[in-house]
C-alpha cells in the first residue's frame, strides 16, 4: 500500500512543517503503521488534531532518533526480550551506551521519550507530546481516553 495524495494532504493538514519532516523522515513500514493508526482511530469516531499527530508521530522515536536508527532485526530481538528475558533487556537499555551494539536496544526501550522530544522541538502541541511520551505506558480509560484509544489502535496496527 503506498501513501496516496490524499494521505499526504491530510499529513500536512495536521503536522507542522518541522512535524511533516520528521513523519517523512520515518521509513515506510513506520509511516504506513502510523497511517493504520490514524485510520483506526477515526473509524472509532477520534477526530481531534492533538491525538491524530501522536498517532503519526508515536514511533518516531524509533526511526529518527537523533542517536541512531535501529534495524527491523533489534525490533524483533526487543520483542522477544520482552516476552523471554526482560531483566535481560532491561539491562541492556538502563542507560544511553552512546555509540555501540547496546544503542538499538536502548532506542527501543526509550522511543516514547526520544519521539516525544522530536515531537516537542517540532512544534506540536503538549497534549500530542504527552500522548506520544506516555503511549508505552499502562492505561485504562478512566486514566485518559486519548492515551487509551491510541494504545489500543496501536496495539491493533
Amino acid at each position: 500500500m503506498r501513501r496516496s495524495e490524499v494521505d499526504d494532504a491530510a499529513i500536512a493538514s495536521y503536522l507542522p512543517p518541522l512535524a511533516v519532516d520528521l513523519f517523512l523522515s520515518m521509513p515506510y513500514y513506520d509511516q504506513q503503521h502510523a497511517l493504520k493508526v490514524v485510520e483506526t482511530l477515526r473509524r472509532q469516531g477520534y477526530h481531534d488534531p492533538d491525538l491524530i499527530v501522536a498517532a503519526l508521530l508515536h514511533d518516531v522515536g524509533k526511526s529518527v532518533s537523533p542517536i541512531g536508527k535501529p534495524r527491523l532485526w533489534h525490533r524483533v530481538a526487543t520483542v522477544l526480550g520482552h516476552a523471554f528475558w526482560p531483566d535481560l533487556l532491561e539491562r541492556l537499555s538502563r542507560e544511553d551506551p552512546g555509540e555501540g551494539w547496546r544503542q538499538p536496544f536502548y532506542i527501543q526501550e526509550h522511543h516514547a521519550a526520544l519521539g516525544a522530544r522530536l515531537a516537542q522541538e517540532a512544534g506540536c502541541s503538549p497534549v500530542t507530546v504527552s500522548l506520544i511520551r506516555h503511549h508505552e505506558e499502562p492505561a485504562s480509560e478512566s486514566d485518559d481516553p486519548w492515551l487509551a484509544a491510541l494504545q489500543a489502535a496501536d496495539s491493533t496496527n
